[in-house]
């Protein structure tokens, strides 16, 4: 029994895209509610939390349903392309939002923030139960802890190479003293790696 280690870095592509997002959500999006919209670090902290409390309900509910779907790609697939295709759309509508606001400080434009920031994390909601799942699908019972070293370390290079990203458009002789900061290029950055990943 051996190991598949192109298939398994393959199904890892998924969890690259999962990775690279969070790391720019974590990064970004404080920095965009406190330095754009001016919203105070208790209300902040609360958006920054929504996510973990709707990742209570939403992984293990489209975790189970992927379970359950038949379809003639799979099961995990429609939830991972379905999901990836609306983050990708909804995440840049943000830094257009964002963007807006700090032009003309329409409070709509914050509003359409929240609701294109809630509407992005139930996208990613479901689709990463069944991104995690897929590697047991498809893997061994005994090759299955080598297989989620692997399935980690594509995790962790979608990070860096999110980071890499940042660094190489956002260097800090680009941002110091700055009003405000233009994301977009970052998110369409991040966006395209996530499609190419699927």
């Amino acid at each position: 029994m051996k190991l598949d280690h192109k298939r398994t870095v393959l199904v890892g592509l998924a969890f690259f895209s999962i990775c690279a997002f969070w790391q720019m959500y974590d990064n970004i999006i404080p920095l965009i509610l406190t330095h754009t919209f001016q919203l105070d670090e208790t209300v902040c902290g609360a958006i920054m939390a929504a996510d973990n409390v709707l990742a209570l309900f939403l992984l293990p509910f489209f975790g189970a349903l992927s379970d359950r779907t038949s379809t003639r790609i799979g099961r995990r697939r429609p939830f991972i392309l379905g999901g990836t295709a609306c983050a990708v759309v909804l995440m840049n509508l943000l830094p257009l939002f964002d963007n807006g606001y700090a032009a003309t400080g329409e409070k709509g434009k914050l509003v359409l923030f929240v609701v294109a920031l809630g509407l992005l994390l139930v996208a990613m909601g479901t689709y990463r139960s069944p991104a995690v799942a897929l590697m047991p699908d498809v893997t061994p019972k005994p090759l299955r802890s080598r297989a989620n070293a692997i399935i980690n370390l594509m995790g962790a290079v979608g990070g860096i190479t999110y980071l890499l990203t940042a660094a190489l458009l956002y260097p800090n002789s680009k941002t110091a003293g700055v009003q405000h900061v233009n994301y977009q290029p970052l998110f369409v950055a991040v966006s395209l790696l996530m499609a190419a990943a699927v």
